[in-house]
């Protein structure tokens, strides 16, 4: 029999439960069971209330007012506050057993004190802000789950601007998307539309730089030009920093008019930039950039570029029909290139040297020429069990190493590594590698 089933002949004891605040009384208000915690609100040992008469305990002030009573008269139940002999609150929540005739002959109660439950509850207020939080992540991370081949986010730089696009996916409003040529803009473009509500119409690319002044409001015009083959959908103006200030006149007037169409600018320079030197019309430029994404090159996303190698090196795979991998210095010296290209720099070079390669992986002496290191810049480290940050500081390291040969101060360093002045003497002290004694280093 299990020791706390309740049945009319079972003896009185405490029942061994630790962790709960449960009294069992019959209908005569007695207590019959109790457990461990039964008295520690009360000030008095949980094997004292046994065999105690609940309206005694109530008249002696141990806890006002008792909840039997009122569940036994009720014959359902309750939820009430009891002040306790010590000056606590408990909430008390009492539940009737039935016998067969439907009368109430035990009462179960338990309580918690009124500050646990304050406590439960902004543990569980917490609680739901961060369910609130994880769900918002789960909705973004299926909406990374997208057919836009080749767009690569594990970087953080790039997983905000994707974050972005799928936020700005949701609405219409004009959009400009920044970065160097290679970088993506166009699959970020061909994302958003593909996660609007028009992503069963048009999506229309126009290379604006290439669209001669005199043809330009012809390109654009409702009866088969670009607005016409775009209507309903989105309509993407690659290169619109190339625009000559007569074709910006034209595309403002054109821009101005109502028209059911998303509009996306890329450029690869800074709009803003050219707005303020004068060679982009403010006009245009506040009618384009209601919202804005901007792409770094790969230099400035190396998460991004150690996935994209093993990214196209499974498409090269697959296209020529032999696996092949990188060679840990093949790999390492990749990492610490300029790409100035980005993505398309890259997929050129691996596909270069993967058909020049003879082996099985692909070493430095596959790349083609211009790429390949000195031999006094071979950074000559393994991979086994070495981690990308890890990886990373390495290549770091060697890089300054190399850079503070060939250069005499750390404004030249920076110039050639794209970085400020004040980082490279960071990084320099980071790897305690010595300075020279010119004014600069």
């Amino acid at each position: 029999m299990h020791r706390h089933l309740l049945v009319p002949d079972s003896k009185e004891e405490v029942m061994a439960m630790h962790d709960e605040d449960i009294i069992v009384t019959n209908r005569e208000g007695r207590i019959i069971k109790v457990t461990e915690m039964s008295g520690l609100h009360y000030g008095v040992e949980p094997a004292a209330l046994l065999g105690r008469s609940i309206y005694e305990l109530e008249r002696e002030g141990v806890f006002t007012p008792a909840v039997t009573p009122q569940v036994i008269e009720r014959k359902k139940k309750l939820v009430l506050v009891q002040e306790t002999a010590t000056g606590k609150k408990m909430l008390i929540t009492g539940m009737p057993v039935f016998d067969e005739q439907r009368e109430v002959e035990y009462v179960i109660s338990y309580s918690y004190e009124v500050s646990e439950l304050m406590i439960m509850k902004e543990y569980l207020e917490s609680l739901e802000t961060e369910m609130d939080r994880v769900k918002g992540e789960l909705a973004y991370l299926r909406g990374r789950d997208v057919p836009v081949e080749g767009f690569i986010a594990q970087s953080a730089q790039s997983e905000r601007a994707l974050r972005s696009a799928l936020k700005m996916a949701e609405y219409d409003a004009p959009l400009v998307i920044e970065g160097p040529r290679g970088t993506g803009k166009s699959l970020i473009a061909k994302l958003i539309h593909q996660h609007s509500t028009r992503r069963e119409e048009a999506f229309i690319e126009v290379d604006c730089g290439a669209i001669p002044d005199t043809i330009f409001v012809e390109s654009f015009n409702e009866t088969g030009g670009y607005f016409s083959l775009a209507a309903g959908g989105t309509l993407v103006l690659n290169e619109i920093d190339r625009l000559s200030c007569r074709a910006q006149s034209m595309l403002e007037k054109l821009l101005a008019e109502k028209r059911d169409i998303r509009l996306i600018a890329i450029s690869e320079t800074s709009l803003e930039a050219h707005m303020q030197a004068g060679a982009f019309r403010e006009a245009l430029f506040y009618l384009l950039n209601i919202s804005h994404i901007e792409l770094a090159g790969l230099r400035g996303r190396p998460e991004d570029l150690e996935a994209f190698l093993s990214q196209v090196l499974e498409e090269l795979g697959r296209k020529y029909g032999t696996r092949k991998k990188l060679a840990d210095a093949a790999y390492v010296h990749l990492l610490q290139l300029e790409w100035k290209g980005n993505f398309r720099e890259v997929r050129n070079v691996l596909e270069r040297s993967y058909l020049e390669s003879e082996y099985a992986d692909i070493r430095l002496e596959d790349l083609p020429a211009s790429y390949r290191p000195a031999q006094d810049e071979q950074v000559g480290i393994e991979l086994e069990g070495r981690t990308l940050p890890h990886l990373l500081d390495v290549v770091e390291k060697k890089v300054l190493e190399n850079a503070k040969k060939r250069y005499r101060t750390t404004t030249e360093i920076a110039e050639r590594l794209g970085i400020s002045q004040p980082s490279v003497v960071r990084k320099l002290k980071k790897h305690a590698i010595a300075t020279g004694r010119d004014e600069d280093l």
